[in-house]
């Protein structure tokens, strides 16, 4: 009776792994838009898709800049740089997430935050 009933399970649970669907491949683009889905963070400055924005801000010369890596079949480390400059004044700021289809988890940073975040961020 236990065999038939093991059986039965295993028959069940293949017919059943069988019909369901896949989840679709979970691509550097699912990343980055994952990474970026939040508000009210220095992330929401950044360019939303693999790619870099340039751009003037109270005097500074921005460059913001978004990119991903595939790390193994569904994780990916994304990162925001940015760089600015005025006048002799210039910095360089990077933050790092490990993301994969269900969370987003910090992984590195460095530099300093720009010196106008505050008020990019109240605008």
């Amino acid at each position: 009776m236990l065999i038939i009933s093991l059986i039965l399970l295993l028959l069940s649970w293949s017919i059943l792994e069988a019909i369901s669907p896949s989840l679709p491949p979970f691509t550097k683009e699912d990343a980055i838009e994952f990474a970026t889905s939040g508000e009210g963070t220095d992330i929401d400055l950044f360019p939303d898709k693999a790619g870099t924005w340039k751009g003037t801000f109270e005097g500074y010369h921005v460059q913001r800049s978004t990119r991903a890596k595939k790390l193994n079949k569904e994780l990916y480390l994304v990162t925001f740089e940015e760089n600015w400059t005025n006048g002799k004044r210039k910095g360089h700021y990077v933050m790092s997430y490990k993301v994969n289809r269900s969370s987003v988890s910090g992984y590195g940073g460095s530099g300093t935050t720009p010196p106008y975040y505050e008020k990019v961020l109240e605008q």
